[in-house]
């Protein structure tokens, strides 16, 4: 196997991984170990070395990734499994060091329920691994949103069908997760059903208390989708990524899988973006982001179509309403928490918020343009027990 050993991408002093060795294991398991220093590592998961594999014409054929080490000149081993077609000798593997964390994306086998992380190289890359059908169906995607402060909100106050959110600064105190995609029905049917069955398309038809139970806003999900979550998934070792039987996750609420508030979604929906819209400060051109009544043929569209927002999440915009944990009633509004992820819990317990719009709205004409927008808030009163047809829901995770 010919080896290669480069430093990090960017300026200034960074690590450097050499391979010094690749051998079968034996007896034959078809795995591969793969020996390399690393140096110049200043500081624990700071930086994560990628090892790409390619055949003789270059096609890439597998990837590894390991968090690198503080230790300097220390010797380190990753594992690979080839193809089964492949020869290890035959290929080129390749160490490229980037900095980050091994946590970028969390991914979850709805087979196993096992949590694994995944570190991302380039957004352009993590986008054409994860729009798959693998992970529309099998399993279940969610990208890390630091931690920080985010502007969200914007100038639409006093609209029907919004809220009041004015311009201001969100503090996110610890990372999030979020989906990818809107939940798919594919997903749903492996969580809540336990059958391999179902299309990619966003699931709808189902209520917030369906999602939630009837646990209330301001508390942990009792039944439902989240519950089943919180409940099953686990980490490699095994243990529950959500201790339900600790003193410290039953007394905070945000924590473990949930809807997202109304500024986790937004705040992941702008990915950045100061602008009104996807398209910019005005709607025209938003065919080209977000599925609308203009271009879906009035009826929901599979997710992953459109292109991805800069953090690399789909239909952020457009396709389908999304649930949201908070509730949200048009004649009693709240601001946004300063702390975003905490839920509204004034107004009408009985209702919930959306954000966005669906594919049914946006044509020409139609006042609840406005809805396409980052900032506008959903507030119909929808009954936490009804379902629509327009209304899908994203899963967020809050760690411990």
């Amino acid at each position: 196997l010919m080896v290669a050993a480069l430093a990090a991408m960017g300026a200034g002093a960074a690590p450097v991984v050499e391979i010094t060795s690749v051998q079968q294991q034996y007896p034959w398991t078809n795995t591969v170990d793969i020996t390399y220093t690393s140096t110049g590592i200043a500081e624990a998961n700071t930086y994560y070395v990628v090892f790409k594999a390619q055949d003789s014409a270059g096609k890439e054929i597998g990837v590894i990734t390991n968090d690198l080490k503080v230790s300097q000149g220390s010797t380190w081993v990753a594992q690979w499994q080839p193809p089964f077609n492949v020869r290890y000798e035959n290929c080129t593997m390749t160490p490229y060091v980037y900095k980050g964390g091994m946590d970028d994306y969390m991914v979850i086998d709805l087979a196993t329920w096992q949590v694994t992380y995944e570190p991302m190289s380039t957004q352009e890359a993590s986008n054409k691994k994860y729009n798959t059908d693998e992970y529309k169906t099998n399993k279940l995607v969610l990208r890390k949103i630091e931690a920080g402060d985010y502007w969200i909100g914007g100038p639409e106050t006093g609209m029907i069908y919004e809220g009041t959110n004015s311009y201001h600064k969100c503090n996110i105190p610890k990372p999030y997760y979020i989906g990818v995609f809107d939940l798919t029905n594919a997903q749903w049917n492996r969580i809540v059903n336990g059958t391999d069955t179902g299309n990619t398309k966003p699931v709808v038809n189902v209520s917030y208390n369906t999602l939630r139970g009837s646990a209330g806003t301001g508390a942990r999900p009792s039944t439902g989708l989240f519950a089943i979550l919180n409940a099953n998934v686990t980490n490699p070792s095994g243990a529950k990524l959500v201790n339900l039987e600790s003193s410290v996750v039953k007394n905070d609420s945000t924590i473990g899988f949930d809807l997202p508030t109304e500024s986790m979604w937004e705040i992941a929906a702008r990915a950045g973006d100061t602008h009104m819209y996807p398209s910019g400060d005005t709607y025209s051109g938003i065919e080209d982001y977000a599925w609308n009544r203009v271009n879906s043929g009035n009826a929901v569209q599979i997710v992953g179509l459109k292109p991805a927002n800069a953090w690399g999440l789909y239909d952020m915009v457009g396709n389908v309403y999304e649930n949201m944990r908070d509730v949200c009633n048009p004649g009693d509004l709240a601001e946004l928490q300063p702390n975003g992820l905490v839920p509204i819990t004034q107004g009408n317990a009985a209702s919930s918020a959306e954000r966005t719009a669906g594919y049914n709205r946006g044509q020409a004409g139609d006042d609840r343009i406005v809805l396409f927008r980052y900032s506008a808030r959903h507030c119909t009163g929808l009954a936490k027990s009804s379902s629509w047809g327009t209304v899908g829901q994203r899963v967020a995770y809050i760690p411990e």
